[in-house]
């Protein structure tokens, strides 16, 4: 019964959010009024079907671009504060994300907003556990910009959105002269 009541709930907030894909070129395209970029890093050592976020626009990562490894996700949103609530593994398996403090994130208009790595782990076969966290990874964040959208990096102003307070792209701007 329970799988069954997961699959329901998952296909209800499937309906409602608006599936987004990363950027594939290293463009900066005009945003609309009150937009801005989302990069968020995803590590996870299984396929995942779906990320599940709330906000001014629900939106839902697919399994496209969220495979097995560490990925990174750049998608241009409305500006504003959003939730990640539910991590979907399968068609039987989710963990919804209750403690919005720590899921809760901002996107900033016209910057990059690096929200953080979601990290994944499942250990286990027969008892399957979940271990499921934001982690700020900033450095690691930036050199995914430099090496794969250095235009865009060049172009725009990356900060920090996720949880808690976060310096390091302040003082990068700072050592570069800016």
């Amino acid at each position: 019964m329970r799988p069954l009541v997961i699959m329901f709930v998952a296909m209800l907030l499937g309906a409602c959010a608006t599936q987004v894909t990363s950027l594939k070129y290293d463009q900066d395209k005009p945003l609309a009024n009150q937009q801005g970029y989302l990069l968020l890093g995803v590590q996870t050592n299984q396929n995942l079907h779906t990320i599940d976020i709330s906000g001014p626009q629900d939106i839902e990562l697919s399994s496209a671009d969220i495979k097995k490894g560490t990925n990174y996700l750049l998608v241009d949103l409305p500006a504003g504060t959003y939730t990640i609530n539910q991590v979907l593994f399968g068609h039987y398996r989710a963990v919804d994300l209750n403690d919005e403090e720590k899921w809760q994130f901002e996107v900033v208009p016209g910057q990059i907003n690096y929200v953080g790595h979601l990290e994944v782990r499942l250990r286990g076969y027969w008892r399957v556990t979940h271990q499921i966290e934001l982690v700020n990874s900033s450095s690691e964040a930036l050199e995914f910009l430099l090496e794969k959208y250095p235009n865009l990096y060049s172009k725009r102003s990356l900060v920090y959105g996720g949880p808690g307070q976060d310096y390091f792209f302040e003082s990068m701007v700072n050592d570069k002269g800016e």
